[in-house]
């Protein structure tokens, strides 16, 4: 059997972006992995009010930041945790009062706008939901994912190529040999990229088809909080890539103890054996994919962990069928090439049938630290490790020798810090 070497790459990323109009980064190309929220405050005749005190409440951990409207009455925030649901309000003692928007929850990469009508201190407040009221503003051509849209999305690879699959842009192939291959825009899949966490995980050899930096997707699909496909933004942060960006954002812990576990199995016995009338053989395997998720706070509205775990076993035959079900090729000729090959080039070039124990391998752990209420630092450790048996002619009668076991091997580390300094500046 053909073996690639071993594909080892460690990935560090340390990154200090500046959210205003000038884009600083020590990490060339780095993705967004925060949302931003527009707040624009009107009095009762629909005029703009400057001025006016603004909090808003991250309800999972309990972080409130306070900003001031300026004199057009717009509050910006950015480098928020994505998703939510976030509150937003005037607090009590203002000159204005103004009905508590909430269930508010940010896509990644997206500026959520939050319009609050202002009023008279006096009058009580109401509660209202975001729902009726948000906008959004987006950067290009694509798509935001959020937690819901993947659990909503069956993926029996547990791969997030199943989700993005939705978006009529791209082309998720799983038909092709090393698949499923990854078009967005009818680009190649080689110019695609992958960021987790703000970090490219891309594939720089050119033999992953889904873009990815190993052959099963990198990150757990039970570990991901949103995605975003970005096939043609105007935004000068993004970068390295010809075809589009896979933009993803992992799971953070929040004030409450929350995890889950999962078990999938699959054997010969539970799949199909015949087809249009037509007997299949299959050979014997076994498949299993087990893991977790746990995450909750160390330290109650402070500091926040979570953790996952997926572990991917198969033993399957490389040959993808019988050789009763190859035409013009017997057994019998099988052996002779072998036998030729033996005895006049001293060369084994290996049987016909023979299975091999593929194994994929994922960890995350991320850690957030809310310092105070204007400053926050995550930080994010990520392994992925694959070893994957790959048959480029399933329809042909491929000896062992012309099969490569590809074992790839990736350690991510990422420390991000989001700093608000004034009401116009944040970092």
């Amino acid at each position: 059997m053909t073996r690639f070497s071993h594909l080892k790459s460690q990935i560090i990323a340390i990154s200090l972006v500046a959210l205003t109009t000038v884009l600083i980064s020590t990490q060339v190309h780095a993705q967004q992995t925060t949302s931003s929220i527009r707040i624009e405050i009107t009095d009762e005749t629909g005029n703009r009010v400057g001025g006016v005190p603004v909090t808003v409440t991250h309800v999972p951990t309990g972080r409130v930041i306070s900003v001031t409207a300026n004199d057009s009455g717009i509050a910006t925030l950015r480098g928020l945790a994505v998703g939510g649901p976030y509150e937003v309000s005037i607090p009590p003692g203002a000159d204005y009062a103004a009905d508590r928007v909430t269930d508010i929850i940010l896509k990644l990469d997206e500026t959520e706008v939050v319009p609050l009508a202002a009023r008279s201190a006096t009058l009580e407040e109401i509660v209202v939901t975001a729902e009726m009221v948000a906008d959004s503003l987006v950067v290009g051509v694509g798509r935001d994912f959020d937690r819901a849209e993947i659990d909503a999305t069956p993926s029996v690879a547990r791969d997030f190529t199943s989700v993005i699959a939705r978006e009529p842009e791209i082309l998720v192939d799983n038909s092709v040999a090393r698949g499923p291959a990854v078009s967005m825009a009818g680009a190649n899949f080689r110019f695609n990229s992958v960021t987790i966490d703000g970090v490219p995980q891309n594939d720089n050899f050119g033999l992953n088809k889904n873009a990815s930096a190993t052959s099963r997707t990198p990150i757990s699909i039970d570990a991901i909080e949103a995605i975003n496909v970005n096939i043609a933004p105007y935004d000068v942060t993004y970068g390295g890539f010809i075809g589009g960006n896979i933009n993803i954002v992992t799971k953070s812990g929040t004030n409450d103890f929350e995890g889950s576990a999962f078990y999938y199995t699959t054997d010969e016995s539970l799949s199909g054996d015949e087809s249009d009338g037509r007997k299949i053989d299959i050979a014997d395997f076994d498949e299993e994919t087990y893991g977790f998720t746990f995450g909750g706070p160390i330290l109650k509205d402070r500091l926040f962990f979570f953790a996952n775990y997926e572990k991917f076993e198969t033993n399957v035959p490389a040959n993808a069928q019988p050789i009763e079900a190859i035409a013009g090729v017997t057994q019998a000729d099988i052996d002779a090439v072998r036998t030729i090959l033996n005895n006049e080039y001293g060369f084994d070039p290996g049987p016909f049938a023979t299975t091999d124990l593929d194994e994929d391998e994922k960890r995350l752990l991320k850690v957030d630290w809310l310092i105070n209420d204007d400053h926050r630092a995550v930080a994010t450790y990520q392994f992925a490790k694959t070893d994957v048996l790959f048959d480029d002619f399933p329809t042909s009668a491929a000896l062992n020798s012309n099969r490569y076991n590809i074992n790839q091997e990736m350690t991510a580390y990422s420390v991000q810090l989001f700093s608000f300094w004034t009401d116009q500046f944040s970092t």
